[in-house]
């Protein structure tokens, strides 16, 4: 593929709403694909919200994150991205099997989860751990990766 057409967006998320803010990410999406881009990345934490989080205990951050790829806010980017024919990039908090937390970012396709990063200097929450590895992957043949925020440095 020649050309790659990215939409990007931000908006003002509702913290912890992870339903309002899919519904805002899908209506974006929705909008972006209509114009022709083929992927739309949306700002860090947009899926579960980012500054209201430094306040939270390690209990309230475990049931605010989900598993990657098995949660269903990456269930609802799948079903965004098949319905729009676009691929969705966005923020969520994870945990794992050991309580661990994370600070990620996905790129999630129509069949599913194509990429995840998780931040290397996550400073909002002392409970979150950092990544420990970058991750390169491919969109209709252009390599990309991602960084967030100040992991740019």
């Amino acid at each position: 593929m020649d050309k790659l057409k990215i939409a990007t967006a931000q908006f003002e998320n509702s913290s912890g709403d992870k339903s309002y803010n899919l519904s805002v990410i899908e209506r974006l999406a929705a909008k972006a694909a209509a114009e022709g881009n083929q992927v739309i990345a949306f700002h860090e934490c947009s899926i579960t919200g980012y500054t209201f989080a430094r306040k939270l205990s390690k209990d309230q951050m475990l049931a605010l994150a989900e598993y990657i790829p098995s949660g269903p806010s990456i269930q609802k980017l799948k079903d965004i991205a098949s319905t729009y024919n676009i691929i969705v990039l966005a923020g969520l908090f994870e945990k794992d099997e050991n309580d661990n937390l994370f600070k990620a970012y996905v790129c999630v396709d129509k069949n599913g989860l194509v990429a995840k990063f998780r931040k290397l200097h996550p400073f909002i929450n002392p409970h979150l751990t950092p990544g420990d590895s970058y991750c390169v992957f491919e969109i209709h043949g252009w390599k990309c990766g991602i960084l967030i925020c100040y992991d740019n440095n």
